[in-house]
């Protein structure tokens, strides 16, 4: 069995600059991308969200039910995949979609 000692990882000197003291902007523009830390929705390191799991889980979730209860169209609406300019890579127009519950999800969905 492998035993990792992750407070004295996340304070190695070796890989942080002055690894005790509380830097935040050392993420901000790390010059070399390091693995792991491309997504940091919920933060890294010991200040992480000890939450992201279950947020993760419930993310998931209603993905699969809005997926399982409903009937997606667009009602003949071309698709635009224009990009907006910008950090992120968003849609120049937002996406528009109607839904409508399924007929054997009406009744669950009415009790909630």
């Amino acid at each position: 069995m492998l035993i990792v000692n992750a407070w004295a990882m996340q304070r190695d000197p070796k890989v942080w600059e002055e690894p005790n003291e509380f830097k935040p902007e050392r993420f901000e523009a790390a010059p070399v991308e390091r693995e792991g830390s491309k997504f940091v929705a919920f933060g890294m390191g010991r200040r992480a969200c000890p939450g992201a799991t279950m947020g993760m889980h419930v993310v998931s979730l209603a993905l699969a039910v809005l997926i399982q209860c409903f009937e997606w169209d667009t009602t003949g609406l071309k698709m635009d995949m224009k990009l907006n300019s910008g950090l992120t890579l968003s849609k120049a127009n937002p996406l528009e979609a109607f839904c409508t519950p399924r007929q054997d999800m009406i009744e669950l969905l009415s009790h909630v």
